[in-house]
């Protein structure tokens, strides 16, 4: 089986690449694009084919919650998780990112949380499905 390819959504260029990183590390997956925000993402996807998208939500031109609509409107099934630091447990936009699709979410660290990098990669590692190369 293929390793399972990752769609990477974020407007910061340093958490493309932290992603990246992430999901090169991780035995089973692959990076299959990268994207600076939501429209981008959806010209990417015929070409990139990926398994799984990880999102942002703010992002400029088109956000999260807006590329969520899109996608659910053009009837792509595939999986998205949001990893955004303003995606909190409970949190009305984070509600509303899983009721249009969404499949789970991770909170980035932001400001003095940056050195919990790592435990976003744990989480992240988590999440994705890793096939059985």
């Amino acid at each position: 089986m293929d390793a399972v390819s990752v769609l990477i959504v974020d407007d910061s260029a340093l958490m493309r690449s932290l992603i990246g990183k992430i999901v090169e590390a991780t035995p089973g997956l692959r990076i299959a694009e990268k994207a600076m925000n939501g429209r981008f993402a959806l010209q990417k996807i015929a070409a990139a084919n990926p398994d799984i998208i990880v999102l942002d939500i703010e992002m400029p031109e088109m956000n999260g919650l807006d590329f969520l609509r899109e996608r659910k409107k053009l009837g792509i099934d595939i999986p998205v998780i949001i990893l955004s630091s303003i995606a909190k447990e409970g949190a009305r936009v984070t509600m509303e990112c899983l009721e249009l699709g969404a499949s789970d979410f991770i909170t980035k660290p932001s400001g003095s949380e940056s050195a919990n990098i790592s435990t976003v990669a744990k989480q992240l590692s988590e999440l994705l499905p890793v096939s059985d190369t």
